[in-house]
C-alpha cells in the first residue's frame, strides 16, 4: 500500500494563485485542494483529512482573519500559513498571535515556502506521534511525560513493576513523586491490594510509630481501642512512605526493621505481627547529605534506595508543558462544566518561559483558575496577563501588611488588573472606578503603573 499523502488546503481568491501553487505542490508529492474563499476552504474542512492550511489575508466576504479564528474553534491543531501582502504585516503578526504558524509574504518565493511548509508537517508529524504516546503513557502511568527527560523514568516504572524490588523516588515538590509511585503499583502483581499512603512530615512525631504500626487499647494516653498501622493495611499490597526524610530517628529503627524482618509491633503489643509489603519511598531532600550529617540512618538508606528515581524539575523538560497544559485545561473544561480552551501560540510560548518553582502541582492550579476565571475560547497572552495581576494580588492580601500599606497595595493591584483586563484604555478605566481620567494617570504614576 502507497503511502498516504499529506494535504494541503490552499485559500486565496485569486485563481492564478490558485493554479501555481497546485502545480507546484502536486509536483512535490502533496495532495492539494482549492478553495476561491472562506465557506469553501470551511465545506472542504468539514468533509477533507487537511494536513496544513495556506490562507490568503486579504479576501472579500471572509476574511482571512475571520477564518482564522473559525478554524482555531474547529481545529486547534491544524497549521496555518498566513500568505500577505508586504503592507500587512502587522495584520500577519496579529495572525501568529491568534493561532497562525507562519506568514509569507508576496510574490511568494517558492523555495521559502517550500521550506516552511516541510518545518511545519514535520513538526506536525512530531506532535501525532506524541500524540500518540501521551494517549498510551496515560493509559499505561497515568500521567502525562513524554519528554526525553521523562522516557528513562517511564522504562524505570516497567522494569522495577514487574518485580518487589524497593524503589526512592526523589525530587522537588509538585514533580509528580506520588503519581509515579501510584503507577509502579498499578503495573505490579499487586495492584489489586491497596496503595496505601504516609505523608511522614503532616504527622507528629508522638503519632507517626502508631500511625505506621498501630497501636493497642490503653497503649498510651487517648488510645481508646485497638488501631492497625499502615503497614497492615498496606498487606500484600503497596506502601508510600512520602517525605521519608522527616522520620524521628526511633521510627526510622523501627521502619528498618519492618523492612528486614518483614514484622511490625504495634505500641502496647508483646507480639509482633508479620506483614508483606511492598514498599516505595519519596523525598524531596538530599538523603545522602543527611547520611552524612547523621540525620538518616545509612542502613535504613541502602534499604530503601535499592532503584533510585529522580524526577526532574518542570523547566527541565518544558517538552511536556504543552502536553500538560492541553490535559489540565481538557480535564478543568469537563470538571466545572466548561467549554475547552486552546491557547495560542504567543500564550504557550508565555507558559514556556515561566519557571515554574511549584512544578507541575503549580502549573495544574494555575491552569485550573484560567479556567474558573476564563472567558474566552482562545487563551492569549492578555489573558495570562490578567489572570497573573488577579493571582499576584490574591498572594498580597494574604500576607501581614500595616493597614495603610495593604490599602495602597491593594488600589495598586487591583488598578492594574483592570487596566489589563480593558487592555490599558485609561479613558474606560477611569469611567469604570468613577474617577477623572487626571486622577486615574496620577495614581498609576504614584505606583509605577506603567501601560502597553
Amino acid at each position: 500500500m502507497l503511502p498516504k499523502r499529506q494535504c494541503i488546503l490552499v485559500v486565496d481568491d485569486e485563481p492564478k494563485i490558485r493554479e501555481i501553487l497546485h502545480d507546484i505542490l502536486e509536483h512535490k508529492g502533496y495532495r492539494v485542494l482549492l478553495a476561491e474563499d472562506g465557506p469553501a476552504a470551511l465545506e472542504i474542512i468539514r468533509t477533507e483529512s487537511v494536513d496544513l492550511v495556506l490562507l490568503d489575508l486579504m479576501m472579500p466576504g471572509m476574511s482571512g482573519m475571520e477564518m482564522l479564528e473559525r478554524l482555531m474553534k474547529k481545529t486547534p491543531g491544524l497549521p496555518v500559513i498566513m500568505v500577505t501582502a508586504h503592507g500587512d504585516i502587522p495584520l500577519a503578526v496579529q495572525a501568529t498571535q491568534q493561532g497562525a504558524v507562519d506568514f509569507i509574504e508576496k510574490p511568494v518565493e517558492m523555495h521559502d515556502l517550500l521550506e516552511r511548509i516541510d518545518k511545519q508537517l514535520r513538526r506536525l508529524g512530531e506532535q501525532r506521534l506524541q500524540a500518540v504516546a501521551l494517549d498510551q503513557g496515560l493509559e499505561r502511568f497515568g500521567f502525562v511525560a513524554v519528554s526525553s527527560e521523562m522516557r528513562p523514568i517511564l522504562k524505570l516504572i516497567d522494569q522495577s513493576s514487574k518485580t518487589d524490588i524497593r524503589i526512592l523516588i526523589t525530587g522537588d515538590t509538585g514533580t509528580g513523586k506520588e503519581r509515579v509511585a501510584q503507577a509502579v503499583h498499578r503495573l505490579s502483581k499487586r495492584s489489586q491490594r491497596k496503595f496505601v499512603k504516609v505523608n511522614c512530615a503532616a504527622i507528629p512525631e508522638t503519632l507517626i510509630e502508631s500511625e505506621l504500626f498501630g497501636h493497642m487499647k490503653g497503649a498510651f494516653t487517648g488510645a481508646f481501642a485497638n488501631k492497625i498501622g499502615k503497614f497492615e493495611q498496606a498487606h500484600e499490597g503497596t506502601l508510600f512512605l512520602d517525605e521519608v526524610a522527616d522520620m524521628s530517628p526511633m521510627t526510622q529503627a523501627k521502619v528498618l526493621r519492618a523492612l528486614e524482618d518483614g514484622e511490625i509491633q504495634p505500641l502496647g503489643n508483646v507480639v509482633s505481627k508479620t506483614v508483606d509489603v511492598r514498599v516505595i519511598a519519596a523525598t524531596n531532600k538530599c538523603l545522602e547529605t543527611m547520611v552524612q550529617r547523621g540525620e538518616f540512618r545509612e542502613d535504613l538508606y541502602y534499604r530503601l534506595n535499592v532503584v533510585k528515581m529522580h524526577l526532574p524539575p518542570l523547566v527541565e523538560r518544558k517538552e511536556d508543558i504543552p502536553h500538560l497544559v492541553h490535559y489540565y485545561l481538557s480535564r478543568f473544561a469537563e470538571d466545572y462544566n466548561r467549554k475547552k480552551m486552546q491557547v495560542s501560540r504567543y500564550a504557550m510560548e508565555r507558559l514556556l518561559q515561566k519557571f515554574w518553582p511549584g512544578n507541575i502541582r503549580e502549573l495544574r492550579n494555575y491552569l485550573e483558575k484560567l479556567v474558573v476565571l476564563g472567558d474566552s475560547e482562545i487563551v492569549e497572552a492578555r489573558h495570562l496577563d490578567r489572570l497573573e495581576g488577579a493571582v499576584k494580588l490574591e498572594y498580597e492580601m494574604a500576607q501581614d501588611l500595616p493597614l495603610q500599606a495593604a490599602r495602597e497595595e491593594f488600589e495598586r493591584e487591583y488598578l492594574y488588573a483592570k487596566l489589563i483586563s480593558h487592555d490599558w484604555n485609561v479613558s474606560r478605566v477611569a469611567k469604570i472606578l468613577d474617577i477623572d481620567r487626571t486622577t486615574l494617570y496620577r495614581k498609576m504614576q504614584q505606583y509605577g503603573i506603567e501601560g502597553q
